[in-house]
């Protein structure tokens, strides 16, 4: 009894000297809970009665006012900042005392052992946190209930929010308390606070930054804020965004996404728990006004900084300069200075202390220059790289910007479905043993080593593919290349007919498909007109399937769809316009595609030679030229492309003679079915030239959306381009 009455003692004596931040503490939660809750319910039934927003298709207003309060009083981004905040403010509040030698020689003089002293000190810092949370939390359900947006499912995930945000103060908690001990004075602590939630995104971005601006072959799908190990903070960011998605229904996925990171960041809570521990029993009192507590560390800390800020300043330097070398060295150099410089004072506390400790700059220098050397001259042969055949047991490939209609989804037909980054899927689920596609990618990437084209930079000539190669040693690599489709038609036809890339690039070759058919809906669009199809779904499936086995490259360089066919699938619950959708070509050798149509009567019969547009049906067509010049087109560093348009330049003519008409009608071609033909890929139908518009009799019954044209070039008829091109002097 005697002792947990000195517990409470301890614990009542620590409080008081707490006091400003305790009531700081209770504020700040009594206004971000119920005080900003109440005001933004009102705001969001204010909303609704307005007709305002948007119910995302599977709540109404009432539902949606309450969706929004449970997700701000459990998992909530303002949550995450106050929360991070005050394990910062507490952890430096509560062990402050270590930071003046006087009131370390007061302290350590009292009859309290330093163990006790620093749980005592460690459980308050929680327990304020959490008693202030809690009954703030109670208001704010309270506030709720009145303003009758609160549930049962409001207190289960409230309450499961305050035990996850809990564990998120103490993660941070515990790292910041190791950045006390660490450290001899405020400002250091807060540096020191930054550097550990900062310095792994410093060096993912350094990282990718490098790799982006030397290696030409790199290839990255890497979100370089995603999954941190040593980062709380972003940890628990990516977090909530995940339980976010898994509040506002968007399936199972997402909370098993936040139960790893939660798992994270208990582990980190445990590590640096352990190690602020630690660091406190081995601190000397010595270290109290220091900048760094432990002498041997400031040397270890100091290059780790400076090495990864030289870098830095100098890919900075470079982007500014336009990718000069002289300059990306200049701005090492420069980094390396200043970095060094800045530790160094606020190591010393002395601005003429930038003179001391030299063989810093020596080491840093060496390292950085070791490092930019390593990955500027590829000593690794990252770029040149290419692995035997008897190395690689399997291989994917696709196209960087793969046509958008090949949709890919993971868990199908599940109620937590969700779209999948196409070319990511096939990255990762592509993997043809088949050495003839060995072959091919292998050829692919050695012809593009030959040619050494810039990916930064926009190549009409070329298109950029990724490769991976796994590895018999279980190694993948993945690289980026440049391939002109006209030279390199064999070895891509060669890709095309493999039957893993069909598999995968092709999804309704899942047998989950086929198993699930009774679900979908199909419909055929010739771009102007579209039309249901109502027969038997699987051998829709079956046949289309067939049929895509013989689309190769060269069928997508030398021929134009006829049409597409889109495969719809709808939730149950959700509005009738929402649906995931799986969208593929229609070719003149689709044959028994086209026959099942006819069949069916879903087929949209086209004009000879495959003209979309019937003459008869036309009342004018305006062909609009740009005349564009060389000058007017610009490329951008990252590949993308702009127009400079004049109106000088412009020239219209319409036509309305029944001849013209018919001359013309066979260069038009939909732009809706632009990206399902690979144009995206192949560059074909993208001229920034030629705008045309058709205008048509009335009733003509078009039922399609957005119905365009875009010119084939070598169909136009002389006469159009002669009276629409601009005469030069």
């Amino acid at each position: 009894m005697i002792s947990k009455n000195s517990f409470w003692v301890r614990i009542r004596e620590n409080l008081k000297r707490r006091g400003w931040t305790v009531l700081l503490c209770m504020l700040s939660m009594f206004l971000v809970l119920p005080v900003c809750q109440a005001m933004a319910i009102s705001v969001d039934r204010k909303n609704v009665e307005n007709g305002t927003v948007y119910y995302m298709g599977i709540f109404d207003g009432p539902e949606w006012v309450a969706r929004n309060f449970m997700n701000a009083v459990s998992f909530d981004q303002v949550l995450l900042i106050i929360t991070a905040a005050f394990a910062v403010l507490f952890a430096i509040q509560g062990f402050s005392w270590l930071y003046s030698r006087k009131k370390t020689d007061m302290y350590m003089s009292m009859p309290v052992s330093s163990v006790k002293r620093y749980i005592t000190i460690y459980l308050n810092g929680i327990g304020i946190y959490g008693v202030c949370y809690f009954c703030a939390l109670l208001l704010a359900f309270a506030v709720g209930g009145v303003l009758g947006a609160f549930s049962v499912k409001t207190i289960l995930f409230g309450l499961g929010g305050f035990l996850c945000n809990m564990l998120f103060f103490t993660a941070v908690y515990n790292l910041s308390i190791m950045a006390v001990m660490l450290t001899g004075n405020v400002l250091v602590t807060l540096m020191g606070c930054s550097v550990f939630f900062l310095y792994e995104y410093m060096i993912r971005f350094l990282m990718d930054g490098m790799q982006s601006a030397f290696f030409r072959t790199y290839c990255s799908f890497g979100n370089t804020t995603a999954n941190s190990w040593t980062s709380p903070v972003f940890t628990y960011l990516n977090g909530i965004s995940d339980m976010s998605s898994y509040l506002w229904g968007n399936g199972s996925r997402y909370m098993v996404s936040f139960l790893e990171k939660l798992a994270v960041i208990a582990v980190q809570a445990l590590v640096y728990g352990i190690a602020a521990y630690v660091l406190y029993r081995k601190r000397k009192a010595e270290a109290a006004g220091m900048a760094m507590a432990f002498t041997k560390s400031k040397s270890v800390i100091k290059l780790l900084l400076m090495i990864p800020v030289t870098l830095l300043a100098g890919l900075w330097f470079r982007g500014l300069s336009g990718d000069s070398v002289f300059f990306t060295v200049l701005g090492m150099l420069i980094g390396l200075l200043l970095s060094h410089g800045l530790i160094q004072i606020i190591y010393e506390f002395d601005i003429h202390s930038v003179l001391n400790k030299k063989w810093h700059i020596l080491a840093a220098g060496a390292a950085a220059a070791a490092i930019f050397s390593a990955v500027y001259f590829d000593f690794t042969g990252y770029d040149t790289y290419i692995p035997e055949t008897d190395e690689i047991a399997s291989v994917a490939f696709t196209f960087r910007q793969d046509i958008y209609g090949f949709s890919n989804y993971e868990r199908l037909f599940e109620k937590n479905i969700y779209y999948s980054n196409h070319e990511e899927y096939m990255l990762s689920h592509m993997e043809s043993e088949d050495t003839r596609t060995i072959e091919a990618i292998r050829t692919l990437a050695a012809r593009d080593h030959e040619k050494e084209v810039d990916m930064n930079f926009y190549d009409d000539s070329n298109v950029v593919v990724y490769l991976k190669y796994n590895l018999k040693n279980g190694r993948s690599l993945c690289r980026a290349a440049a391939v002109d489709l006209e030279q390199s038609l064999p070895e891509m036809d060669t890709i095309f007919a493999d039957r893993s890339y069909q598999y995968n690039r092709y999804q309704i070759n899942d047998p989950v498909m086929t198993e699930n058919a009774d679900l979908l809906k199909a419909v055929f669009s010739n771009g102007l007109e579209e039309v249901s199809y109502l027969g038997d779904m699987s051998r829709l499936l079956k046949v289309l399937s067939e049929d895509l086995d013989d689309y190769s490259c060269s069928m997508m360089m030398n021929q134009l769809p006829v049409g597409s066919l889109s495969f719809r699938y709808h939730v149950d619950g959700e509005p009738e316009g929402n649906y995931y959708s799986w969208t593929y070509p229609v070719y003149p050798d689709f044959e028994d595609t086209i026959s099942l149509l006819k069949e069916q009567g879903a087929y949209k019969e086209l004009a000879e030679d495959y003209t979309f547009v019937d003459a008869g049906r036309v009342v004018s067509i305006s062909v609009t030229c740009y005349n564009l010049k060389e000058s007017d087109v610009f490329y951008s560093k990252n590949g993308g492309r702009s127009v400079s348009y004049s109106n000088e330049q412009i020239i219209t003519e319409t036509f309305t003679d029944e001849e013209d008409i018919k001359k013309i009608c066979p260069a038009l071609y939909p732009r809706s079915l632009m990206d399902i033909s690979g144009s995206g890929i192949t560059g074909r139908l993208q001229d920034d030239n030629y705008d045309i518009s058709v205008t048509f009799k009335p009733g003509m019954g078009l039922t399609s959306s957005n119905v365009g044209f875009v010119p084939i070039m070598d169909r136009i008829p002389a006469f159009v381009i002669e009276k629409t091109t601009a005469k030069t002097e």
